[in-house]
């Protein structure tokens, strides 16, 4: 099954929940008359197990928010005292809680339009997730039945189904295949590339010395690249470029007194084919062809598209300096790779002050066949990170026109701080 986060996080505190079996509760929560439902949504009976889970969820997202705002990980006793967006704690993961309510039962009516079911498949797969959490203390403790579990799974595949028919291939609000290609090689790299290091192993800078040494050789590597006379020659000669580069670094000294340093290794992918033949007599003659990776040392780089999340309020001054630096390079080489390189030509390009790259750029559209990249997953995958936004417009805009009754005796007795969540870790 293929996922779009913003929807399937209302499982998360499920698969997260074995986690935590065994823990000390203080009871299990139990469901009165007035409170089996905690909330009525555009006539929809939403029952309190899924509002308690879809609250032990925004707890987790809660946390980490404080976690970005403060700098360090919130206490469960922090989180009773903490705002946020200018909202008591408590507040804030209830609205939350019931939006994400709002979208299950959008989902759920929508589902009901197009007139499928789920497959046998796929009902086995949700059985067998609810026998693997049949006897979960967690769940039972927070007052999350089995039938809570089994409606939030249910969802969750039924919202892939409505994916895959408003927005999958030639779908209402979806592309063609040709057209899902184009989207793909626009958005995506072919990179084969060999990372150099200008410090030792222990982080130590290399003599001014080491340094010049180091520079010539890599302009011969980048000629000797791109002297071959076919794109497939190059692409080889960068596997031996690299190999050259382990050895020239396994001899460079990292101390004063000479000892020899460590070295990156990596690991060759090899074929094996063996084919027998029978002969006359009781013997048989046995081949071997052993074959190297083709694609070894290459990857596929996305192109950036949107900003990625300010990390200044993360963890310590110190550590958000350095991922601003990383994002920073990171920026700057998906800008290099998407930008006017050409294909086929190796390039030298500064990473950062202690990373140097030989990189080449392979034509993506070769690799885009059934039996390599462009397979049914790959295919899935690439709508969902191109409509996932347009999906979420969608449904939230269904879901933001349903009328909301809470049921005020259940958001009090199943207020996010009296359930068992003491011990809930946003790592967990």
């Amino acid at each position: 099954m293929k996922k779009i986060n913003r929807f399937a996080a209302a499982a998360l505190s499920f698969a997260l929940a074995t986690t935590f079996a065994g823990c000390d509760a203080p009871g299990a929560i139990t469901f009165g008359n007035g409170t089996k439902n905690a909330l009525t949504i555009d006539g929809y009976d939403v029952p309190a197990g899924i509002f308690i889970n879809n609250e032990i969820v925004a707890y987790k997202q809660a946390m980490y928010n404080v976690m970005l705002s403060t700098g360090k990980l919130p206490s469960f006793d922090d989180m009773k005292k903490e705002k946020i967006e200018d909202m008591d704690a408590e507040d804030w993961i209830q609205k939350e809680a019931t939006e994400t309510c709002k979208l299950y039962v959008a989902i759920e009516r929508e589902f009901d339009k197009l007139g499928e079911e789920l497959s046998d498949d796929e009902k086995a797969e949700i059985k067998s997730y609810i026998k693997t959490n049949a006897d979960n203390d967690f769940l039972k403790d927070n007052g999350i039945s089995e039938d809570s579990v089994m409606k939030t799974q249910t969802n969750i595949y039924k919202q892939e189904h409505l994916f895959d028919h408003y927005f999958g291939i030639d779908g209402e609000r979806g592309c063609s295949e040709d057209d899902l290609k184009e989207y793909f090689k626009d958005n995506t790299a072919r990179v084969k590339y060999i990372e150099i290091k200008t410090t030792d192993a222990e982080g130590n800078a290399l003599s001014d010395d080491v340094k010049r040494e180091l520079n010539t050789k890599i302009d011969k590597w980048i000629r000797d690249i791109n002297a071959e006379k076919t794109n497939d020659k190059k692409l080889a000669k960068v596997d031996e470029v690299k190999k050259e580069y382990e050895e020239y670094a396994a001899t460079l000294s990292t101390t004063a007194d000479g000892e020899e340093g460590t070295t990156a290794t990596t690991t060759t992918t090899t074929t094996t084919t063996t084919t027998t033949a029978s002969s006359s007599g009781d013997s048989s003659d046995t081949s071997t062809t052993t074959t190297s990776n083709p694609y070894e040392n290459e990857v596929t780089v996305t192109k950036i598209t949107t900003t990625e999340a300010d990390s200044s309020n993360s963890t310590t001054d110190t550590e958000a300096e350095q991922e601003t630096d990383e994002q920073k390079a990171e920026k700057a080489f998906n800008e290099k790779v998407f930008g006017d390189m050409p294909l086929y030509k190796a390039e030298k390009y500064d990473y950062d002050k202690d990373t140097i790259y030989i990189l080449i750029k392979g034509d993506i559209a070769e690799r885009m066949t059934d039996d390599d990249i462009w397979t049914k997953d790959k295919i899935d995958s690439v709508l969902r990170e191109r409509y996932a936004k347009d999906f979420s417009d969608w449904i939230e805009g269904i879901a933001n026109s349903y009328s909301v009754e809470k049921n005020n005796s259940a958001y009090k007795r199943y207020a996010p701080f009296k359930l068992d969540i003491k011990d809930v870790s946003l790592y967990g």
